[in-house]
């Protein structure tokens, strides 16, 4: 049976901050001094922006972020899907396309027409959603053996916004 999840913004629910960093932090290693930061400067109107999943407790049970850069081996690429996690006894339950689907979302919303990520071992999970490989690379960490993914968006002809998510000056 699915449980219900509640998908918000970061920053409307700063309690779920330290939750996010160590979610990070854990899984792709990076310094709790440089998540946390990153992930209470969350935003909900330009980039960065992260997607939190609360259960029915109000609990985090996963997230999902947009940043614009996530591979130092191509700082030539912006913006990136980011930071996909959902909780161990959160899995199983759709809750990561929900996310994704989320993301995608708000990439559209900001007039974001090509969004990128990472991953190490969800080549595949990301092709059924319409992401397609373009590169190959290998580098310390999360990077060893990585896949570069993108995805494009069709642009809304009635909105104008410069690559951060902000409304473009006529």
């Amino acid at each position: 049976m699915r449980k219900p999840f509640t998908l918000c913004m970061l920053k409307d629910n700063p309690d779920a901050v330290a939750t996010c960093a160590r979610w990070e932090h854990e899984e792709w290693g990076r310094p709790l001094a440089e998540t946390l930061p990153d992930f209470a400067a969350a935003q909900t109107d330009r980039l960065p922006l992260t997607v939190v999943a609360l259960d029915a407790m109000g609990k985090p049970a996963g997230m999902v972020s947009l940043w614009t850069d996530d591979c130092p081996l191509r700082p030539d690429l912006t913006p990136w899907l980011a930071s996909l996690y959902v909780t161990p006894e959160a899995r199983g339950q759709g809750l990561g396309g929900a996310l994704l689907a989320r993301a995608e979302a708000e990439a559209r919303r900001l007039g974001i027409p090509r969004l990128h990520l990472m991953t190490q071992h969800s080549e595949a999970h990301y092709r059924t959603h319409g992401w397609h490989t373009f590169d190959r690379i290998d580098g310390p960490g999360s990077m060893r053996g990585a896949v570069l993914m993108r995805k494009d968006f069709q642009p809304h002809a009635a909105v104008a916004r410069n690559r951060y998510g902000a409304l473009a000056s006529p």
